[in-house]
């Protein structure tokens, strides 16, 4: 049984894993504070919505809750003199389909860490667990080059043109035009501009690289000290 299931097991992680790691490098960018406090700061978004840092950071908060909870529609409420919903009902409609997409990207990424763990415990079990480190360098090599591809061509749209490749985008997961905002009244777009997203796509890209390179040379070290020549 486990002879069949192996080979199975180890395409499926040479496929899964470039996604698997861009998929958590998404999770630690996207509900990280940092990154919105960098936004506020980098593009002035205090000053062109007319909100404090404090107003900003709360609504962050709340958006990352909103993506993880169960909440069907967000309502962020702004308390003045006189509050005001922050959102109106065709921004709060395209957070819907936001958090959707968000959802299942993180549900991929738990399938995805199962069935990679899963054949590194078989393989652990099969092959004896000093033979592990080398096989995470292997998954790292072919998972890299079955996606360098898609990764470059990913890489020189946003270089050349981030506007078109955004659009690409939303266009692909989208099958609504919600996410066609207008950037003078909607504060979605306002406090997210696609500077916002190109920095935030960079950011998840670098860590990316970073992730990986640290999983193939802690492998390396270790798959060094097991098998010694």
């Amino acid at each position: 049984m486990i002879k069949k299931i192996l080979p199975v097991l180890k395409f499926s992680s040479y496929l899964l894993w470039v996604p698997f790691i861009l998929t958590v490098s998404f999770e630690i960018i996207t509900f990280s504070d940092w990154i919105y406090e960098f936004n506020w700061e980098k593009n002035n978004i205090s000053y062109k919505t007319n909100l404090s840092k404090t107003d900003l950071n709360e609504a962050s908060d709340q958006i990352k809750d909103y993506f993880k909870n169960d909440q069907e529609k967000i309502n962020i409420v702004i308390n003045r003199d006189k509050s005001f919903k922050l959102f109106n009902q065709r921004e709060i409609d395209h957070m819907v389909d936001v958090k959707n997409l968000i959802k299942s990207t993180l549900l991929f990424e738990k399938i995805s860490l199962f069935i990679i763990f899963f054949y590194l415990v078989l393989f652990s079990y099969k092959k004896k667990i000093r033979r592990l480190s080398s096989i995470i360098i292997r998954i790292i090599h072919r998972s890299l080059l079955i996606w360098s591809g898609i990764i470059l061509i990913i890489i020189f749209g946003m270089i050349i043109n981030f506007n078109a490749s955004f659009v690409l985008f939303h266009r692909i997961f989208f099958r609504n035009d919600l996410w066609i905002l207008d950037p003078r009244n909607d504060y979605l777009l306002i406090m997210f501009p696609e500077s916002f997203f190109l920095e935030i796509s960079i950011t998840i890209i670098g860590l990316f690289a970073i992730i990986n390179f640290l999983f193939y040379i802690i492998a390396w070290i270790f798959n060094k000290k097991l098998n010694p020549r």
